[in-house]
């Protein structure tokens, strides 16, 4: 049985139970910038340190590509998550296995 001060840590950190199935809602510091906050959600997931960089890139890659400069020019992502994976089709040669690593990370 979880104690409150275990519930209470769990919330401060993000971690929200859901329907039973665990704690998966992680909630980053909005203070942090943006990479700082994929860092973070993914330490808390426990990620690998491969797969943080890994990940890390493509954000960067992405935000590079749509030459993003706010949190504000994130907004109506589907159509740029479009565009961006069409570019590495097309541009960038890349295999469909990479689209599908590329699209995981930039969906969430």
């Amino acid at each position: 049985m979880e104690t409150p001060e275990r519930s209470q840590a769990r919330r401060s950190h993000g971690w929200e139970k859901r329907g039973g199935v665990g704690y998966d809602l992680i909630i980053s510091n909005p203070k942090l910038k943006l990479l700082d906050q994929g860092r973070e959600v993914m330490r808390l997931k426990h990620y690998s340190i491969r797969t943080e960089r890994c990940y890390c890139d493509w954000i960067r890659r992405y935000v590079r590509f749509h030459r993003l400069h706010s949190r504000e020019d994130l907004q109506g992502a589907e159509p740029k998550i479009e565009e961006f994976l069409s570019d590495l089709a097309v541009n960038g040669h890349v295999a469909a296995s990479i689209q599908n690593q590329a699209f995981g990370v930039v969906e969430s």
